[in-house]
């Protein structure tokens, strides 16, 4: 009997090891087992990865084959290990990674709207997507001509972002495109008359080496005699916008290819000497602001010119090329002398002429000084020593008729000023 009762408990003391055994297999096979593994997006799977120390027998028992981890998401998957262990573990495909992408260099002028912060940079990647492109402090606000490095921030879907340094020159461009040679055009009222508006006439800008310039002569009737406006518009890049105004002159018989002055004419080639001569004077009438540059202009063309009365028809580059060689001219050629200078010193000038045209023509120029346009009229009259400069309306003499609706408003004039003199003439 005691025989019986020590075999059944070494039996029960071997059965005991046994199932400890077991146990701590099973414990120390969940020990080894990590059962939430996270990966980076477009990376690969390794079985590797869920075990501290890899059993040589470990395989997935999931078809791992469909999952595509450039997609964030989550996967329940199956392990099977150690021969007899299947356990159920938990993949994670994170993004973690920021975009990458480069600076694309940028040029802007100060006046204009800035960029949206996508088009300055460029080649941008990442696995979840771009959700979005801004300036990292807000859209900028540089207003003076420079080079600047502008933080651009670019962020994927899952809140990774990167900071882009973007180059960026700024122009500080206000100056219009100048206008140089704009001037009255004469043609014959033949029905087949055609006419060049740009010939001797040039432009440039500060910045823009392709201002756009265009004309409107929607007014002008081919065929029909009469005086009729057009308009010069040029705009460069920065929006910054300039018009000038001429006449053309539908006459009956045709004018020549010839600058006429006295004693006769001299080829067209001269246009261009007009030119330099203005521009060589112009540098020595320059004064510390515009203002003063218009004075010194309006101030010389009356000390240097002697008033003649001009026969024929004069182009514009023909009479003031006669005031600067003969020195003396009329009306016309004072206007057309002064009004050469102030484009080529960048001063918004126009004509001016005598209307209702009651006793002979008068040209003068309104001049654009500050932000008001003035009177300014260089002409020499023998019954006035002085001349006119920075003239409002209500200074202007009874010789200086005109129609206001056709000109800018005026410092302190109105559009229909020609009409409220008339009246007070009439009274």
């Amino acid at each position: 009997m005691y025989r019986t009762i020590a075999k059944i408990g070494s039996l029960i003391y071997c059965a005991v090891i046994v199932v400890i055994s077991v146990v701590c297999t099973i414990k120390d096979a969940n020990k080894n087992l990590i059962r939430e593994v996270c990966i980076e997006a477009g990376s690969e799977i390794h079985i590797e990865d869920f075990f501290k120390k890899f059993p040589d027998d470990a395989e997935f028992t999931t078809d791992i084959s469909q999952i595509d981890t450039n997609v964030p998401s989550v996967y329940q998957l199956t392990v099977k290990y150690s021969e007899a262990f299947v356990e159920d573990v938990t993949l994670r495909i994170e993004d973690h990674t920021a975009p990458k992408g480069v600076a694309l260099p940028q040029k802007k002028y100060a006046s204009l709207e800035w960029p949206d912060a996508s088009e300055c940079v460029g080649y941008l990647y990442d696995l979840s997507g771009i959700a979005k492109v801004e300036y990292r402090d807000g859209t900028p606000k540089y207003e003076y001509t420079g080079d600047y490095m502008v933080p651009v921030v670019v962020t994927d879907w899952y809140d990774n972002s990167t900071v882009i340094e973007v180059p960026f020159h700024v122009t500080d461009d206000h100056n219009a495109p100048l206008f140089y040679g704009i001037h009255d055009i004469y043609v014959s009222d033949s029905e087949d008359a055609q006419i060049d508006y740009f010939e001797g006439i040039t432009y440039t800008d500060d910045y823009d080496e392709e201002p756009r310039v265009d004309v409107d002569d929607s007014q002008v009737q081919l065929g029909k005699e009469g005086v009729y406006e057009i308009t010069y518009k040029a705009m460069d890049a920065a929006k910054n916008v300039r018009r000038q105004t001429a006449y053309v002159h539908v006459v009956k018989q045709r004018v020549q290819n010839t600058i006429v002055g006295a004693g006769g004419g001299w080829d067209t080639k001269n246009h261009k000497e007009v030119y330099k001569i203005a521009k060589s004077l112009v540098k020595q009438l320059k004064g510390k602001n515009k203002t003063e540059t218009a004075r010194n202009i309006v101030n010389w063309v009356h000390s240097n010119v002697w008033y003649c009365t001009v026969h024929g028809k004069q182009t514009f580059e023909g009479a003031a090329y006669r005031c600067f060689t003969q020195h003396n001219g009329d009306c016309y050629g004072y206007y057309c002398t002064t009004k050469i200078l102030l484009d080529c010193a960048g001063i918004d000038n126009m004509m001016v002429r005598r209307y209702p045209l009651k006793w002979s023509g008068h040209y003068w120029n309104l001049v654009k000084i500050g932000d008001k346009w003035y009177h300014c009229d260089s002409t020499v009259y023998r019954y006035h020593a002085g001349y006119f400069f920075k003239l409002t309306d209500k200074k202007m003499d009874g010789h200086h008729h005109f129609n206001g609706n056709i000109l800018p408003v005026r410092a302190g004039g109105s559009p229909k000023y020609i009409k409220e003199q008339d009246k007070e003439q009439k009274k």
